[in-house]
């Protein structure tokens, strides 16, 4: 959270797709995402965004796969269809975000851990993620929101070596609201950074001295691995280890 993503060319599927949505008359198809798009492009879409993204959450930098994470539309999918202007498909208006299609809540595990005992009964909203993309839902305010495609966006959060996040400049509005909006500071999402922190700068087993401190601050998890992938909440993890110098 919230690590810049530079995005490539478009996938030759989509833009062949695209493309090639019209009727014999010559007349634009609809090209809705959800009712058009073919799954193999889709697939295909989301291989290429988890590589541009080092496989990052592209909201809360938790580390995803194509199992626990999905397509978001940073403008929402609904505001785009009203819009009429093919943003829904548009691929620089797609990432990847954590979770994926089949994710259970806290709660759920809980429910099943407790089902024969004290059967329960699940909240309604049970299967969405209390942070992240599940949280933004619909909300989209082009000035309020600081995405991961803008230049500056890794410069306007602050993190502690206690997980929290808060804007860097106490005015910047923006970054407030989305800190707000998309509940980054949710104590779940709070723990697993101060757990990634620890374990990079704080191990138990060894003492870092300052040498390694300055090789974390200076970007040593900001490189991509063998796989294309960066460490989970590698920005974070930095920007701690950038305060201890």
């Amino acid at each position: 959270m919230m690590k810049y993503i530079k995005k490539e060319q478009e996938p030759e599927k989509l833009r062949s797709w695209f493309n090639n949505q019209y009727d014999e008359e010559g007349n634009r198809l609809g090209c809705d995402y959800y009712d058009d798009v073919p799954s193999d492009v889709k697939r295909d879409v989301k291989e290429h965004l988890l590589k541009e993204q080092g496989f990052l959450c592209c909201y809360t930098g938790i580390l995803i796969d194509t199992e626990n994470s999905h397509i978001e539309h940073l403008k929402p999918y609904s505001i785009c269809r009203n819009e009429k202007n093919y943003e829904d498909v548009n691929y620089f208006n797609l990432v990847t975000a954590y979770p994926g299609r089949n994710y259970k809540s806290q709660e759920d595990e809980n429910d099943e851990d407790d089902e024969l005992n004290q059967p329960s009964k699940k909240n309604k909203n049970s299967k969405k993620c209390p942070f992240g993309a599940h949280a933004k839902e619909n909300w989209y305010e082009r000035d309020n929101f600081v995405t991961p495609l803008q230049l500056d966006c890794e410069d306007r959060f602050k993190f502690d070596d206690f997980g929290k996040v808060q804007a860097t400049n106490h005015q910047d509005t923006a970054a407030q609201i989305t800190i707000e909006k998309l509940v980054l500071n949710h104590q779940r999402l709070i723990d697993l950074r101060k757990a990634a922190i620890d374990e990079a700068i704080f191990p138990i087993d060894i003492e870092l001295d300052a040498s390694d401190i300055q090789k974390i601050a200076n970007g040593l998890y900001s490189q991509k691995n063998e796989e294309g992938k960066f460490r989970q909440f590698c920005l974070a993890i930095e920007q701690v280890a950038r305060q201890l110098i």
